[in-house]
């Protein structure tokens, strides 16, 4: 009986955010606000099972250490305070500093280094050649971009128009990567309605 209800009020739900496809309505701002109210209170739990589990726990097991990021996350509370406002900025500059380090490092090992690696391979295929003169040819077009007249006579003039026509062949598949998970998504939720809400699609 419980499924029941929840697949019926799922299926409720769901006409009521596809109802502003036809226009902004009642319905669908209320649906708007309830999953507002889940999202916000899912969050609330999350973060007091975080704190509980990850700093309670173990400072009453007398690592008094896991105190400090307590502190530190109370401290974030004294921006709402006029006077002490600047008790805020000690947490707020030490998780800027830890995210910038952390995220430094993962960028210059995933974004720089392994698409260098990436990239020098071997021209046995096609493939190979395919990735290889299309790097080459993009970072041509950022280096030595053709301007008006002096087009054709612009250094990597030519590879750099071929670095054009990479980039935009890259901006089309991804665009269509796009389209078609959101499509994924809307048939999934196609589904749900004609094959549990209304059965419809037989099993």
């Amino acid at each position: 009986m419980a499924s029941k209800v929840g697949v019926f009020l799922s299926g409720v739900l769901i006409l009521g955010c596809y109802s502003y496809l036809f226009r902004e309505n009642r319905f669908y701002a209320y649906v708007e606000h309830v999953y507002v109210g889940f999202a916000a209170a899912q969050a609330i739990i999350l973060g007091w099972q975080n704190v509980r589990d990850g700093a309670l726990k173990p400072i009453a097991q007398g690592k008094w250490w896991f105190a400090v990021p307590v502190v530190l996350g109370c401290l974030l509370y004294a921006r709402f305070s006029k006077s002490k406002n600047y008790l805020a900025r000690l947490p707020m500059a030490f998780m800027m500093g830890v995210a910038a380090g952390a995220s430094v490092t993962a960028v210059i090992e995933t974004q720089f280094i392994k698409q260098v690696r990436a990239t020098i391979l071997p021209l046995n295929s096609l493939d190979n050649v395919v990735v290889v003169l299309g790097t080459a040819s993009t970072l041509a077009f950022f280096l030595f971009i053709p301007l008006g007249k002096q087009a054709d006579k612009a250094p990597l003039g030519a590879l750099s128009y071929l670095g054009r026509a990479t980039i935009m062949v890259a901006l089309g598949s991804s665009y269509g990567y796009t389209v078609m998970s959101r499509l994924s998504y809307l048939v999934a939720r196609l589904q749900f309605l004609f094959g549990k809400w209304i059965p419809l699609i037989p099993q």
